[in-house]
């Protein structure tokens, strides 16, 4: 063999033997800790996680190592609504390792009457997002706002100035206002009717309508049972036959009122708050809490009215349906009488509903810090009706 082909072998296996080596892994020269309330605003954390380390380390000039931590504690909530992050997060970080802590919360904040859609204590290292400000644009908003935190911290106590970059699309409609309690603390506000809209928006996905259906078992038994009354009574038929689509519209909606304020009444899911701009969060809480009951209202119509749509074609047979109308019939009744069947039984799942756990239709309604607020509340109420 030839002394060239002997080389080339060797420097292929010394190639071979240092890719095989793996290279010492690199100590980050800052971790950030990612917390987050259980529910909505955890999930949404997961989502970001890897995009902030991303634009982290490729936007630090001057080559800093970034390392953003997850980890799953529950933490207290104050009477007030405030989670206990700030007692908490000197521990946190010595025990985990954070240089820094951001904690994204599902609970509203007001400071000096206004709502507030991040809050930074650099003292002690730790930054509070509010999520149900960010509306319905959770993700890619998130993302900046994390990263917006994270410049915060870092830059009130490093020195020097350090060069991360970050990206210029925060949402307009935010103020700032200092705190008189907490003067070293900064609050970004949102201002406006606009930034009203988008709490009230936020609130609504945090609490997540649809998780409300299931545990309206009761509401659906008596709804399912007034509703298939309706389907095999024929007086039933030949109203829904006589009647308009807009009659039959105005009842669907009567029956969708009835059912939402049964429930919020029953289950005292409507809410007095107390303290400043007292009027102003009675209005978004409650119209968060009236959106969030009746979407569920109105996905377990839609459900009863597809289970009675496919009883009435399954039962009632075409030709003795034309009999008792006294004209032939076709798909269009079958769906006339599925509507005006489920708008009555949506009336009796009103009724039905009383029979469920008042507790569990709470904890489904609200994100689970917002439901340990309201609990909180209730319980005060009760102490003070109570002398």
């Amino acid at each position: 063999m030839s002394t060239g082909g002997i080389d080339r072998q060797e420097q292929m296996a010394a190639e071979d033997k240092s890719e095989g080596e793996e290279s010492p892994q690199r100590e980050p020269d800052y971790t950030v800790g990612l917390l987050a309330d259980p529910g909505i605003a955890q999930t949404l954390a997961g989502r970001v996680l890897q995009p902030v380390r991303h634009t982290l380390n490729t936007r630090d000039e001057g080559g800093k190592l970034w390392e953003i931590d997850s980890d799953r504690q529950s933490l207290p909530v104050s009477a007030a609504g405030r989670v206990m992050i700030n007692d908490h997060a000197e521990s946190l970080g010595k025990r985990l390792g954070w240089d820094y802590v951001v904690y994204l919360t599902d609970i509203p904040q007001y400071v000096e009457g206004r709502p507030v859609r991040m809050i930074v204590s650099s003292a002690h290292r730790v930054a509070t997002i509010v999520v149900p400000m960010m509306g319905l644009a959770r993700r890619r908003t998130l993302i900046d706002w994390v990263l917006r935190a994270i410049k915060e911290l870092h830059e009130d106590n490093e020195t020097p100035e350090p060069s991360v970059k970050m990206p210029d699309r925060l949402l307009s409609m935010t103020g700032s206002v200092v705190h008189e309690q907490e003067p070293e603390d900064r609050f970004s506000t949102v201002e406006g009717l606009s930034g009203r809209l988008l709490l009230v928006f936020g609130m609504v996905r945090s609490n997540r309508p649809w998780r409300l259906v299931p545990r309206l078992s009761s509401a659906m038994a008596g709804a399912a049972a007034t509703g298939a009354f309706g389907v095999f009574y024929t007086s039933i038929w030949q109203m829904a036959d006589y009647l308009s689509a807009a009659r039959l519209t105005l009842i669907t909606l009567t029956s969708l009122a009835v059912l939402t304020t049964w429930l919020i009444m029953h289950n005292r899911l409507w809410e007095s708050p107390r303290g400043v701009r007292r009027r102003e969060r009675w209005v978004l809480y409650n119209v968060a809490t009236l959106v969030t009951v009746g979407l569920a209202a109105a996905a377990m119509y839609l459900v009863l009215y597809g289970v009675l749509l496919l009883g009435a074609l399954a039962v009632i047979d075409i030709e003795f349906l034309s009999e008792q109308l006294g004209h032939e019939a076709s798909l269009d009744e079958y769906l006339n009488l599925a509507w005006l069947a489920a708008s009555l039984g949506t009336m009796g799942g009103a009724i039905g509903s009383s029979f469920d756990d008042e507790q569990a239709v709470r904890q489904a309604t609200f994100s689970h810090r917002e439901y340990e607020r309201r609990n909180l509340q209730l319980e005060e109420e009760d102490e003070e009706s109570g002398e």
